[in-house]
């Protein structure tokens, strides 16, 4: 939803740049991938994006984006989706450590079978590293769902409507600490709780108040010898990814 190209096989892009602007175009196959992932799976390029990029300085980057995808769904071939998306970013460094952030919308607009809907999706997210080793983060989402029930958890809730929407939430709050830290690879155990929101008609199916909590260990490459860094830290929705 928040991405105006596709996971496909297939893309061409181009674009130029002047000062502090960018503007980027693609041509793509639209179709997502079956479930045979060793393969390709070759298809017409039916789809397209472009991209307005702005950065005013070295800490801010914001975007426009919209793109048209044909059939994207194997499901749902008759449904096309016109989507767009806008975001800010936002990094800066401070000694021993960075502060990244990003908000993302999407709108996914789709039509078929002589209906048309919108389904909206919001992400706001922050990652601060200080003291080189340590790590908070937080991600806060609200997306509207309309592919979320089966047929079955349709009947048990008396519902329908095949393309009932539902917004969802989920708001996670974590951190990591380093453990271990080379130049080529870094290791570190982190945190987080995830809280969610939802309306009451699918307490049925999924409780009142569903909460989340994970231990992981977080294995990546060392960190790169410049400002570089604050950029790839962050977990990021860019819109126009291949």
């Amino acid at each position: 939803m928040q991405d105006s190209t596709h996971i496909s096989f297939g893309v061409l892009t181009t674009g130029f740049t002047y000062r502090r602007f960018k503007f980027e175009g693609s041509l793509f196959n639209g179709r997502e991938p079956d479930e045979n992932r060793y393969d390709f799976d070759a298809h017409r390029w039916d789809s397209r994006a472009a991209r307005l990029s702005f950065m005013p300085n070295k800490n801010w980057a914001v975007q426009i984006s919209q793109g048209f995808l044909r059939s994207p769904e194997a499901h749902t071939p008759a449904e096309d989706i016109r989507r767009t998306t806008a975001s800010a970013q936002y990094n800066r460094t401070f000694e021993r450590g960075y502060w990244a952030s990003a908000f993302v919308w999407g709108r996914n607009h789709v039509s078929g079978h002589g209906a048309a809907r919108n389904l909206n999706g919001y992400t706001l997210e922050s990652t601060v590293n200080f003291l080189e080793r340590d790590y908070l983060y937080t991600r806060l989402e609200l997306v509207d769902k309309d592919e979320l029930l089966s047929d079955e958890d349709r009947a048990r809730l008396g519902l329908t409507d095949h393309h009932a929407s539902f917004r969802v939430g989920a708001y996670t709050l974590g951190g990591a600490r380093e453990l271990w830290n080379a130049e080529k690879l870094s290791l570190a155990l982190g945190s987080d709780l995830t809280f969610y929101s939802k309306p009451a008609a699918l307490d049925a199916l999924y409780g009142r108040s569903p909460v989340s909590w994970k231990l992981f260990f977080r294995l990546r490459p060392g960190r790169m010898q410049n400002d570089s860094h604050a950029t790839h830290d962050a977990t990021q929705a860019p819109p126009h990814q291949h």
